[in-house]
């Protein structure tokens, strides 16, 4: 084997030739051929290779610990403001501006003045006192009775806190003249069979009223009263009352008692030599509790009433017991609010309580008046406010009375035709409601209405609610215009109604107790009032009542004037 040696000279041959040809072309050194001049070594050894492999790299499965630091950073918030529509809130509307006093005059057809006055000091939070009078008179809408309808007011009264008792004076009189212009029996009404009675009211009240900040104080209010009756036919009434009321908050629970007494005495003047006198007497007390959860109020007791008049002592029962219930919950931020009343109570039937039902009732010796239980009496309705311009109330009651009061026309009254009272059972069964409309500041309506039906214990021709009408309707309008003028138009729907009367009635036979069923036509009533406020102090008015000119009958034998214009004006001072 011939070993080729690598000298420096030929390299440097080579090199010199290898030159050459790359400067003549770069593209042909791959297939030229190379001839190595001289001697060289060829050496010929193993390979030579590492001997590594892959090994496995172990991982770490543990969880990691990390921390944080927060770091401080001011933001430049822009508050976006959103308007909220006025919303009804639960707070008294504001008062109108305050003056010392004010006085109304005015005159209308029949012969009709009107007068009312009322004054007051200037009013501070040490006390307050006031005058008040008023007047008004009318003839009857017969002409030939020369008598008037006459009222006429007059009281004072005085209001001073002492620490935190508020105390309270108050001393009235009342004087009211009327005209018993009903045909008497058989006969058509003459000037000479007319009577009129005079009564003479007087009457004082003080009270205590206790004004703690902290609900859980006891706090107080206690009323005393005395009313005195006389006429001009010799018959006077005495009348004292009293009632107390004491309240305690313990957490969210408050605790209520109340109490009254009623004492009357009546002593009828003609047909009375021996100058007897009779008595009344009923006393109650009620205990109660109310409790607050949420929007649920529920309020629970009982009514415990004595009726100790001789009477009430001879049918057999003077105790009565009545539960009492009041539940309410507010529903939907007080859209709607169900409640459910539960009550009972005794109602009085004294002289001048009788008369404020019916004027033209006369009172004899032979007759007592007696108390009234009004017992299951239950309602239950819906109210609330479903817009800010419209609110609602419906609500169904049940309710029944024991010796409930029914007026008849008595023939054997001399004078004038005049009103007797009878008793007997009742129960009334009422739906009903009312809804209110705020349309604007200057536009407001009202409207009412209820159905009822009666039912009595008795079943016989006399089964019959006297003078109770079968339904009743109201509308009220207020509309404000042109800044100074304001009208007021009301209207009351009134159903038919049945009354019982000694007058002989043509072609109709008498009841059982000898008297006659007569038809008391529904009716409506119709009034619009006018008002032009000249200044904030000074306005005139005029009133237009029964502007249909219908002579209704609210009583038998009873037609009212028909249509009546007033004319008056009112100042502030």
């Amino acid at each position: 084997m011939k070993i080729l040696k690598f000298t420096p000279l030929a390299f440097a041959v080579g090199m010199f030739f290898s030159s050459g040809l790359i400067a003549q072309t770069d593209s042909d050194t791959l297939k030229m051929d190379v001839t190595f001049v001289g001697e060289r070594e060829m050496v010929v050894k193993d390979a030579l290779k590492l001997q590594s492999w892959p090994e496995p790299r172990s991982l770490d499965n543990t969880n990691r610990d990390f921390t944080y630091r927060l770091l401080s950073k001011r933001l430049n918030v822009s508050p976006q403001w959103t308007l909220i529509e006025p919303v009804r809130l639960k707070v008294d509307a504001p008062l109108s501006r305050l003056y010392r006093g004010y006085i109304t005059a005015g005159y209308g057809l029949h012969n009709t003045p009107l007068l009312n006055l009322s004054l007051t000091d200037l009013r501070s939070r040490e006390g307050t006192w006031g005058i008040k009078a008023s007047h008004f008179a009318t003839n009857t809408p017969v002409v030939d009775v020369e008598d008037r309808y006459q009222e006429s007011q007059g009281g004072v009264w005085a209001s001073r806190f002492i620490g935190k008792e508020k105390v309270d004076l108050s001393l009235n009189v009342n004087r009211n003249n009327i005209v018993y212009y009903g045909r008497s029996f058989e006969n058509p009404i003459e000037n000479d069979s007319v009577r009129s009675e005079r009564y003479l009211t007087i009457g004082s009240d003080i009270a205590f009223k206790s004004h703690y900040r902290d609900s859980t104080k006891l706090n107080h209010e206690v009323n005393f009263g005395w009313g005195m009756l006389s006429d001009l036919s010799g018959t006077l009434e005495n009348n004292f009352e009293g009632d107390f009321t004491i309240g305690k908050f313990v957490e969210t629970e408050k605790y209520t008692l109340t109490g009254s007494i009623n004492f009357d005495r009546l002593t009828i003047g003609e047909q009375n030599p021996n100058n007897q006198s009779t008595d009344q007497v009923i006393l109650g007390i009620e205990p109660m509790v109310t409790t607050y959860k949420g929007p649920l109020t529920v309020t629970v007791g009982a009514g415990i009433w004595v009726d100790a008049d001789p009477e009430s002592r001879n049918d057999g029962q003077n105790f009565y017991f009545y539960p009492k219930v009041d539940a309410s919950i507010r529903l939907l931020k007080d859209i709607f609010v169900p409640y459910l009343r539960i009550g009972g109570g005794l109602e009085q039937n004294r002289f001048e309580s009788v008369l404020q039902k019916n004027p033209f009732f006369y009172v004899n010796v032979d007759e007592h008046l007696k108390t009234t239980s009004r017992k299951a009496d239950i309602q239950l309705g819906l109210r609330g406010t479903i817009t800010n311009a419209m609110s609602f109330q419906v609500h169904a009651r049940t309710v029944k009375y024991d010796n409930y009061i029914y007026f008849y026309n008595d023939s054997s009254m001399d004078g004038g035709s005049r009103f007797s009272i009878l008793y007997d059972t009742l129960g009334i069964n009422t739906f009903g409601g009312d809804l209110s409309f705020v349309l604007s500041k200057s536009l407001r309506a009202q409207l009412s209405g209820s159905v009822h039906k009666y039912s009595k214990q008795l079943e016989d021709e006399n089964n019959e609610a006297w003078n109770l009408p079968k339904y009743q309707a109201s509308i009220d309008i207020d509309y404000s215009f042109l800044e100074k003028f304001s009208i007021k138009l009301s209207t009351q729907f009134v159903g038919e109604r049945y009354g019982m009367t000694g007058i002989l009635q043509e072609n109709q036979s008498p009841l059982v107790n000898g008297n006659y069923k007569v038809n008391l036509p529904s009716y409506i009533d119709a009034n619009i009032g006018l008002e032009y406020r000249y200044t904030s102090r000074t306005a005139v008015w005029i009133n237009l009542n029964n502007i249909t000119g219908s002579q209704y009958k609210h009583w038998d034998a009873y037609p009212n004037q028909g249509f009546q214009a007033l004319f008056g004006a009112s100042y502030l001072f």
